[in-house]
């Protein structure tokens, strides 16, 4: 249901609830109602001689009730009645059942003489009156006690009865009729000491009315005359009064309507409407000149914010359109008139309805509905309603509207775009996207092609924005946009799904093979360097795949899968697709669980470090460390990186977790260089992550500053792998590192892009051999490899390292093969820094374990495992 359907629907039910107390309220009433008159003022007689027959009293109550006035011109006013005079001579010269038979009557008689016919009122007010006047007779007899009394004693009996019974206004008024909103309380204050004021007038001219009956019966002609006089000239004064605000009102709408702007010109027209028919809606809705338009409908409702220019459809037009084009009054619940379900549909009971037809068309429709009072609408306000209907159709049938409505339908056609589509690259947006891959789902079921959905994620691009500026990275989500868009047919459709995230789908795909073409493309579209102001930028992404492979797939589990599987794709290495296939959603659920928990363990200060030592395979000398993370998890004990790197480097919290590593290793070698007179490094691992981050070199830099490291004791180790693309990049942040006596080494030399072409040009310092190398020797396996990478080290002026030492014949062989250097568990296993202290001031590794293979009975602390 519509949000403008659920409010008319509330205020519906809450006038369905305001009847149904009024009912409840009813029978209550007429339960005491009779209690009061059969248990007492029935038996009553006449309290004062002599006495006047009822049907008196009934023309009386009529004639009060036809004549009632209103102390001011606007709607929702008080009534001013002489309905007291009557009540207070009835009090003194009538029996009880003779005044209530009398009211009875003429109040009936003035209700059928009215339209429409107010049933459910009429038998309410009479209830309301037995009550209270049953209380006021009850009160007046025990005040003014036996008519012998003094006279100013019954006087002051009349009084206390007269505005007990005026007091029944609050039971209908303040507890069931009126709303319950602000400001209700004080105008009902004003209209009950309206409704004294005019009680006590009358009241006098009852009192005058009792003291002449006794003397002169006849006496009372003249001052009905009077009385009627006065209040004729009363009416003709509000009369006057009205006509005079309803000109001015009416002058109003058109200045309201001559505005500027259309929108808020209709605005205050409805709500002076509103206003001056102390109604509880006002809408106009303005049909379209042409057939590529929309109607337009603005409403302002009593305590509802207003609803200015909404956009209907045709189809949405529920206007009155039977209604006269003068304008007619329509009533709620009147079986066969379909004007009457569109009040109910709007929860009005009543209202005034106009169509607006100018000389060449239906301009539109007026409406104003609902009461905030207990009145109805009468000829008078259907009268003005009718004027004010024919002078809105003058002035809005003008070139102005028309150009305005135009406008409108433009901008509604520019926000549903704005509301489907990314605001950026103009890509579909999130919604459009899911509802594009529900119809292309229902295309595909009729069919024999399936639909694929590819989401894609643009590695790192948040070191574009951290240092060229969010300017430039929305300058390259552009061309990223651009780019994706020619690699698709044209039923595809591509989405800016937020942030660096896109999205494809493709159509009338037969296997898969066709989503991984399509994939590739993207990444060859994107491989080429993009200009950002001015500046030379690098674009890799991620791409999850996933085909609908079943009749029960739906977008929300395509989109699914195929985030999935990106996610799977920058675990893998980024800058590469990945297909999704079933079981990757809960390997998924396990990485990101990790995730959580690595940002906890970054926030609880769980890692540490651990130290390998590199000796020299002659002496035992240690001449570095390499520094090692770990995560000291408070279930799982000591965590290996192996188990959480590859997370972390998705998640981004590597750069954290490296800077954290490089500054820990930073300090605590400074603390070891005091416990050995030979120079000792540090060799540190660096992740793609950190390496690609354009503040890199910065970073390092700033870190050796801080801790005080000689730069020259800083190795920084990295794979192969790095230096296959982006080599001009990396070369350059590794010389300015080299610049500043930073040392450079490769990881795992061999298994990765060996070529002797890059590694002459790249700024390499150490060749760290690979350790299936290095097992090779202790199998008694061919050299050739490690004596090949010695070789080449030893060409180049590189020094060598040798990487998993494991054994004793490791060890002579690889001296035998000139490599002098290496790190290993025959060694030494990775120790915490306070082992590695106790190692350093024993002078390192014991020579005689680098010659033979150790007691595997011994305990010695630098060989142990730890965790």
């Amino acid at each position: 249901m519509a949000p403008v359907e659920r409010r008319l629907s509330a205020v519906w039910n809450r006038r369905s609830r305001v009847d149904a107390r009024l009912w409840i309220l009813s029978a209550a009433l007429l339960v005491i109602a009779v209690a009061l008159w059969v248990g007492y003022a029935a038996a009553l007689p006449v309290y004062l001689g002599p006495s006047l027959l009822w049907w008196a009293y009934a023309i009386a109550f009529f004639v009060a009730s036809r004549l009632a006035s209103m102390d001011s011109p606007r709607r929702g006013t008080q009534a001013i009645t002489l309905a007291a005079a009557p009540f207070v001579v009835g009090l003194f010269h009538a029996t009880p059942l003779a005044l209530l038979a009398g009211y009875a009557l003429g109040v009936t008689a003035a209700a059928a003489t009215r339209r429409p016919l107010a049933i459910r009122q009429t038998v309410f007010e009479i209830i309301r009156f037995a009550v209270f006047a049953g209380i006021g007779i009850w009160a007046f007899r025990a005040i003014a006690g036996s008519p012998e009394l003094p006279v100013w004693r019954s006087a002051f009996a009349a009084i206390a009865a007269t505005a007990i019974t005026v007091s029944r206004r609050v039971i209908s008024e303040g507890v069931v009729l009126r709303p319950r909103e602000r400001g209700s309380w004080t105008d009902l204050a004003n209209h009950m000491r309206a409704a004294y004021v005019a009680a006590a007038a009358s009241m006098c001219i009852g009192l005058i009315a009792v003291r002449l009956i006794p003397v002169d019966r006849y006496a009372l002609v003249p001052l009905a005359v009077v009385t009627l006089t006065v209040l004729m000239t009363h009416r003709a004064w509000v009369r006057e009064r009205y006509d005079h605000e309803a000109a001015e009102f009416l002058i109003g709408a058109v200045d309201a309507l001559a505005g500027r702007e259309l929108e808020p010109s209709i605005l205050l027209l409805l709500n002076r409407a509103r206003d001056i028919f102390h109604a509880d809606i006002a809408q106009l809705t303005v049909f379209p000149s042409q057939a590529a338009e929309k109607a337009f409908r603005t409403t302002v409702r009593h305590g509802h914010p207003d609803e200015v220019m909404i956009p209907l459809s045709l189809g949405e037009l529920d206007d009155v359109l039977e209604a006269e084009t003068a304008g007619v009054i329509v009533r709620a619940g009147e079986p066969g008139d379909p004007s009457s379900d569109v009040l109910s549909r709007r929860g009005v009971s009543e209202a005034m309805v106009a169509l607006l037809r100018g000389e060449s068309r239906m301009i539109g429709s007026l409406m104003v509905g609902g009461h905030l009072d207990a009145r109805t609408f009468d000829s008078r306000d259907l009268r003005l309603f009718r004027t004010l209907a024919i002078r809105t159709t003058a002035i809005l049938e003008n070139s102005r509207m028309e150009r305005s409505i135009a406008r409108l339908t433009e901008l509604q056609e520019q926000l549903t775009h704005q509301a489907y589509h990314d605001s950026l690259t103009d890509l579909a947006n999130r919604s459009l996207f899911g509802q594009q891959i529900d119809q292309a789902l229902r295309r595909s079921a009729e069919g024999t092609a399936s639909v694929a959905v590819i989401f894609l994620d643009i590695d790192d691009f948040k070191g574009v924005n951290d240092t060229l500026g969010h300017a430039a990275g929305d300058a390259l989500l552009v061309e990223v946009a651009a780019r994706i868009r020619v690699c698709l047919r044209r039923p595809d459709t591509a989405a800016r799904l937020g942030g660096d995230e896109f999205a494809l789908l493709i159509e009338g795909v037969d296997s898969a093979i066709e989503a991984e073409h399509v994939a590739r493309r993207v990444l060859d579209v994107l491989r080429d360097p993009f200009t950002v102001s001015g500046t030379s930028v690098t674009v890799r992404a991620s791409l999850g795949i996933a085909v609908a492979d079943s009749a029960d797939a739906n977008a929300a589990s395509l989109m699914r899968h195929a985030d999935v599987a990106m996610y799977v794709a920058k675990g893998a290495g980024r800058n590469r697709y990945v297909l999704f296939s079933p079981g990757m959603e809960s390997d998924v659920v396990d990485r990101r669980k990790l995730r959580g928990e690595l940002e906890r363990a970054m926030e609880l200060d769980q890692f540490i470090l651990h130290y390998q030592p590199v000796v020299n395979l002659i002496t035992g000398e240690i001449t570095a460390v390499e520094a090692l993370v770990r995560w000291h998890h408070p279930l799982r004990g000591i965590v290996a990186p192996g188990d959480f790197i590859g997370v972390a480097e998705e998640s981004g919290l590597i750069m954290q977790l490296g800077q954290f590593v490089l500054r820990t290793a930073c300090a605590t070698t400074l603390q070891f260089q005091k416990l050995q007179s030979t120079p000792l490094a540090v060799c540190v691992n660096v992740s793609v992550v950190q390496l690609n981050s354009p503040t890199f070199v910065e970073d390092v830099l700033g870190i050796v500053q801080e801790t005080g490291l000689a730069p020259e004791t800083l190795i920084l180790e990295l794979t192969e792998s790095m230096f296959v693309e982006d080599t001009a990049i990396v070369t350059a942040k590794l010389e300015a590192l080299r610049t500043a006596g930073i040392r450079v080494a490769i990881d795992d030399f061999g298994t990765g892009y060996s070529s002797l072409s890059y590694l002459r040009r790249l700024p390499v310092d150490i060749l760290k051999i690979a350790k299936p190398f290095v097992d090779d020797l202790a199998s008694g396996a061919e050299e050739d490899f490690t004596r090949a990478i010695v070789t080449i080290a030893d060409a180049l002026q590189l020094h060598v390292i040798a990487e998993g030492i494991e054994a004793a014949m490791q060890v002579t062989r690889l001296l035998s093969l000139g490599c002098l250097a290496g790190q290993g568990y025959h060694l030494c296993h990775p120790l915490p820094g306070n082992e590695i202290e106790q190692l350093l001031r024993h002078g390192g590794i014991d020579r005689n374990r680098l010659e033979s293979e150790p007691d595997r009975s011994e305990h010695l602390a630098p060989l142990r495992v730890l965790g």
